[in-house]
């Protein structure tokens, strides 16, 4: 380990001293994370294949959507809804239906992508995304230590969400409501809120219970007590928590009355895991054909792992699960997963979505990491969990191995070692067109099997690789 006084003859110090106090001073360093000395770059992981991501991406979400209502018409799909719906409450589900939000898609898609030796592989997509101020504020604290030249560009977070608003509501006035459920991205939010009001349109994050509202709407007081009317919410809650939104009802119905606009839209099927099992699933294969062209289908393809809901019914005589090998020898069904040996159960198990385990690696089970028993109480708790909260099963990923020198800020000193990386590029929508903003790296030391945000973790902008030129 490197002592402060080595650092700050290194150069190094001044850099992440600055890049602490300006996190610090924006409440974004309330759980401390490791601090690299430039933006992480990965070869092969380039602009042309973010692009080609981001717009796939966005294609299989209005795709999604289209199933999703198509499935509610054809006996033969019903089968989609049916996996979709499973614990949500009907109210929710027909609000989402309503025809006046049938073309509403999330306004940001940020699929988190492991980094392995064949490429990207996608874990997940989630349209309600932590991390944009904190992006943000971290590309534009790091730009006296090669901060230019990342990913978006040292303002691509801003303006991309900007922009992203402004197609949804020319003249935007935006309150980004954060709950409780939500709280530890409240400071990140805030910065980004202050941002935009300084810099674009009037802007302010608030909790729900601070909005106010009379027969014209919603609107908030500024520190004068001015009201400040809303008319559009960037919604930092998840569906599954409405429950406890103060003031859900006055807001539903003052986006269904035409008065507000709410982004992401309260379309719960669209915040499903389950998504990916659809990708692959054997009926729908047809579909996706139709409906997604196909060098988009070839990314999907390549980026999305194999994936099956843990639906405990039992199979068929003479059927199988369709793909699900274990070691080259076919699970004829689910039960199949009880007994598996460590060896084969390279697999992970986790919640589809609609559960406050679905997001935070919070539900996440790694089959060889737990004994027999407890990976068979786990498929257990997942069968049992089915009519109310889905699970899906999945491969375990291995991912690459980099080498990386950060400064750990929990015991001040300069280290290097390997990590494994997750890749989270933040795409922002408008005229149907998934625009990249920025790439938040996360790399985790490599006995981690989970990557994630946490004290040992170095968090940094991603950028392209810099071709060294030679004379």
């Amino acid at each position: 380990m490197t002592s402060i006084p080595e650092i700050m003859a290194s150069g190094f110090p001044g850099a992440a001293e600055d890049t602490v106090r300006f996190l610090g001073r924006k409440g974004l360093f309330d759980k401390p994370f490791r601090l690299p000395f430039s933006p992480i770059s990965i070869p092969g992981f380039d602009q042309n294949l973010l692009e080609h991501i981001g717009q796939a991406l966005y294609e299989f979400y209005r795709a999604l959507d289209a199933l999703y209502r198509k499935s509610s018409l054809e006996p033969s799909l019903s089968f989609v809804s049916e996996m979709l719906d499973r614990g949500k409450s009907r109210e929710l589900l027909e609000f989402g239906r309503s025809k006046k939000f049938r073309n509403d898609l999330p306004g940001i898609i940020r699929p988190d992508l492991l980094i392995t030796p064949s490429g990207p592989v996608l874990t997940e997509m989630d349209s309600v995304p932590g991390g944009v101020g904190l992006l943000h504020a971290l590309t534009q604290s790091m730009r006296d230590i090669g901060g230019t030249g990342v990913f978006g560009g040292s303002d691509g977070m801003l303006s991309g969400f900007a922009s992203m608003i402004r197609s949804q509501r020319p003249d935007p006035s935006l309150a980004i409501l954060v709950s409780d459920e939500s709280h530890d991205y409240f400071a990140e939010m805030r910065y980004l809120a202050e941002c935009l009001d300084a810099d674009h349109f009037p802007a302010a994050c608030l909790h729900p219970r601070e909005i106010q509202f009379d027969g014209d709407g919603i609107f908030r007081k500024d520190a004068f007590g001015n009201i400040i009317r809303i008319n559009i919410v960037y919604r930092f809650f998840e569906l599954f928590d409405l429950a406890n939104i103060p003031k859900i009802d006055i807001l539903q119905y003052f986006v269904k009355g035409g008065k507000l606009k709410v982004t992401p839209p309260f379309k719960p099927w669209l915040e499903e895991k389950m998504g990916m099992a659809l990708w692959h699933h054997h009926r729908l294969s047809d579909y996706w054909k139709a409906e997604i062209k196909e060098h988009l289908r070839d990314v999907l393809d390549r980026i999305i792992p194999k994936t099956w809901p843990l639906d405990p019914t039992p199979v068929p005589s003479g059927a199988a699960i369709v793909g699900l090998e274990v070691k080259g020898r076919k699970l004829l069904d689910f039960q199949s997963l009880i007994g598996l040996t460590q060896k084969e159960r390279e697999l992970i198990i986790k919640p589809s979505g609609f559960s406050s385990e679905a997001w935070g690696s919070r539900g996440v089970v790694i089959g060889h990491d737990l004994s027999e028993e407890d990976w068979n109480r786990s498929v257990f708790d997942a069968f049992k969990a089915w009519p109310i909260t889905p699970h899906v099963l999945q491969p375990f990923v291995r991912t690459s191995l980099f080498e990386f020198s950060c400064f750990d800020t929990d015991i001040v000193s300069v280290d290097s070692g390997l990590y494994r990386v997750r890749a989270c590029p933040y795409y922002f929508v408008r005229s149907e067109k998934a625009t990249l903003g920025g790439v938040l790296m996360t790399a985790c030391p490599q006995d981690k099997k989970i990557i994630h945000g946490m004290t040992d973790a170095i968090l940094a902008p991603g950028a392209p690789v810099r071709l060294e030129m030679s004379l």
